[in-house]
């Protein structure tokens, strides 16, 4: 649906440098970065607000490099909604059909249509400078989609948003994904947005794509040590393989030994990355896992996250855990408490170290 052939465009000091993706159709595709990271950049190369100075960009399979933007069947939705302050939401929302040159009967058919999916019929004589984030945002993207373009195009949708709109949106988004024939392709530099909603994931930092894949691949089995930091893993232990047999490795770390399910090789400088949330706590001696990483240490301390709590262990490195309140409660944990903490073999994903981001 949306392929970048080797493309690099500069603006000012920043550039985009040899950018190869493909998105396909359908795709609820995710570009994860930092600030500044050339995420907007890349959105609007696809709506073709700026030229690459090498490469080429596709859409439908056709090279689309010197079409303007509004011959390209493309909405792009800004974070700051860009409304017409001076139209309500109704004309908001038929903006793109009347310039179209759609008749009467379409634009108040789809007006309507828009206006009952995303629970705005109450807002449809009211101006944008009186709604509040989240319906700001609903009326831009139905605008978007009053058009029915093929390709919606989101930059950081959620940014501006109070947590009940933001998960009303998600909702809304899901919704529009799963039962329109629509590729969405969205940037953020927030990590849970993308591990909710996205088929497939790139990451890019100044300017270089450095990953794209499935976001199950990206999340849970990144390829390199410094991609597992990006999204989020907490435990990344870095080591050497001593010993790999039957596709079973132990990692010597310095401080532990590390036993993980993997094809790599003896001798091979590894991480070992794990979440916060694949790891068990027990009382020590109070019972025995059969997981075959065990770890005792003491804890330094905990970070409330709702109905969860972050347990941070001194177990002569430093370890995350993720358990629930009552968990801490029940188990009478407090900081200075002796634990153990255990792993699967099978849940620790290895990973290269080999340096990319930043490179």
């Amino acid at each position: 649906m949306i392929e970048f052939d080797h493309v690099s465009l500069s603006l000012g000091t920043f550039a985009l440098r040899d950018v190869c993706l493909k998105i396909r159709k359908g795709d609820f595709y995710f570009i994860l970065g930092p600030s500044g990271a050339g995420k907007t950049v890349l959105l609007e190369g696809i709506a073709g607000l700026h030229s690459p100075q090498s490469g080429h960009v596709l859409l439908r399979g056709e090279d689309v490099t010197g079409i303007p933007p509004e011959r390209r069947q493309i909405a792009l939705v800004y974070q700051d909604y860009s409304l017409f302050p001076h139209m309500n939401v109704a004309k908001n929302i038929a903006f793109g059909l009347k310039m179209q040159k759609a008749d009467r009967h379409t634009i108040e058919r789809r007006v309507e249509e828009l206006l009952r999916a995303f629970d705005i019929g109450g807002l449809r004589d009211r101006c944008p400078l009186t709604l509040s984030g989240g319906e700001q945002q609903r009326v831009a993207i139905a605008r978007a989609l009053a058009v029915e373009p093929d390709i919606l195009l989101l930059d950081e949708p959620f940014s501006a948003l109070d947590p009940v709109s933001k998960e009303k949106l998600i909702e809304d988004l899901r919704e529009i994904h799963r039962t329109r024939d629509l590729t969405i392709v969205q940037v953020t530099h927030a990590r849970e947005e993308a591990m909710r909603l996205a088929t497939r994931v790139a990451v890019i930092i100044d300017g270089v794509l450095v990953a794209e894949d499935g976001a199950e691949e990206i999340f849970n089995a990144p390829e390199t040590c410094e991609l597992a930091r990006f999204v989020g893993i907490e435990n990344i232990l870095e080591g050497r393989i001593v010993s790999s047999s039957d596709h079973v490795v132990r990692v010597d770390t310095g401080a532990a030994t590390i036993i993980a399910v993997s094809d790599l090789s003896k001798g091979e400088e590894v991480a070992a990355c794990f979440r916060a949330e694949d790891v068990t706590l027990s009382l020590p001696g109070s019972s025995r896992s059969s997981a075959r990483n065990t770890f005792e240490g003491t804890i330094t301390g905990f970070t409330p996250m709702g109905p969860l709590m972050r347990v941070s262990i001194d177990c002569g490195f430093s370890l995350e855990a993720t358990v629930l309140r009552d968990t801490v409660k029940e188990m009478g944990l407090s900081p200075g408490s002796r634990v153990s903490a255990s792993v699967k073999a099978s849940i620790i994903h290895m990973t290269v170290r080999t340096r990319v981001i930043g490179d």
